[in-house]
């Protein structure tokens, strides 16, 4: 025992009291002699001696140990005694993050919405034809179901969403027709993928934001009313706003938003009254019951708002998300 205390005294690294471990408590170790020797003894004598060289590892153990802990503080020690930094300076702090745009503008849209008694609704990314195209009134010889258009996952079984649309249709569904559950205020904000060639201002991949409403005696009116609410939450009150006619194979009739902030008319929302025949399509009888749908893209909100291209907005650069905090 005096000689491994003495050993690890004497040893300056960790390396050193590795290699100081190896030779008293490795294979080739006197210990592990005295060990394989215990197969030696009469059967009688080995307890008693396996006791005794248990005992002797783990002293060795515990001072291996301890010098491990000793070298370590003196390490330590050492450098701090060696190193020109003041320990008693300030922290340097943190830079603060930042939400990414689009997180700030679908937020402030759910915040809007749910003034007007909305609720937020979710739908898986994976989607089926059924509730992405069939449900819509899209049919299979619609350009949009084409390899350019839509990634497919298993050719006319799974598809990445190409609108956030297919939430609307699997909650209509799970309503099955039962018009005691009406009316049904929901908006359906989220990632939406379509097959399209990458440039400064179009990627493959996007945010949507759009929003559903059905009932009884909803008129196209109320559509209009709920878009420039919300058009005027997000760009104020004084912003400019007009309506024209448009077509989509899910909505009858169907209607575009403008917008001026100064900069020209630019079309913001896509909308219009749910089409009779997907109203069917959800287990509804159009007689009685109607609805409208929007959708606009959050993605491009958030670039005009900090003036970020699509690449520069889905890129990792924290400059880009902080100039959505000094948009007005």
């Amino acid at each position: 025992m005096k000689e491994l205390l003495k050993e690890l005294s004497a040893a300056n690294t960790p390396q050193d009291l590795d290699n100081i471990k190896s030779k008293w408590l490795g294979k080739k170790s006197e210990l592990k002699t005295l060990m394989d020797g215990l197969r030696d003894l009469p059967a009688d004598q080995r307890a008693a001696r396996g006791a005794e060289i248990n005992k002797l590892r783990e002293s060795y153990e515990d001072a291996i140990e301890d010098a491990k802990k000793d070298l370590s503080r003196r390490l330590i020690n050492e450098k701090l005694a060696n190193d020109n930094f003041d320990m008693t300076l300030p922290g340097g702090g943190t830079r603060p993050g930042a939400l990414h745009p689009v997180s700030v503008i679908e937020q402030k849209c759910i915040d809007a919405m749910r003034r007007l008694g909305f609720t937020v609704t979710t739908g898986p990314e994976i989607e089926e034809p059924s509730y992405n195209f069939d449900l819509l009134d899209i049919p299979l010889h619609h350009p949009a179901r084409d390899l350019q258009d839509t990634f497919w996952i298993e050719k006319d079984k799974k598809l990445l969403r190409t609108h956030t649309t297919s939430v609307q249709s699997r909650f209509m569904m799970s309503l099955k027709g039962d018009e005691s559950k009406l009316p049904i205020r929901i908006v359906s904000p989220g990632r939406v993928y379509r097959n399209e060639a990458v440039d400064a201002s179009h990627l493959a991949i996007f945010h949507q934001f759009e929003g559903l409403m059905v009932g009884h005696n909803i008129k196209l009116s109320e559509l209009k009313g709920t878009i420039e609410f919300i058009l005027k939450e997000i760009y104020g009150p004084n912003v400019k706003i007009r309506f024209k006619p448009k077509y989509y194979p899910y909505t009858e009739p169907s209607i575009g938003a403008d917008i001026d902030i100064g900069l020209g008319w630019m079309t913001i929302v896509g909308a219009g009254m749910v089409s009779p025949q997907v109203l069917r399509n959800f287990g509804f009888d159009p007689k009685r019951v109607s609805g409208f749908a929007f959708g606009f893209g959050t993605s491009r909100l958030a670039g005009e708002f900090t003036g970020a291209n699509m690449r520069e907005l889905y890129g990792m650069d924290l400059r880009v998300f902080k100039k959505l905090a000094g948009a007005k």
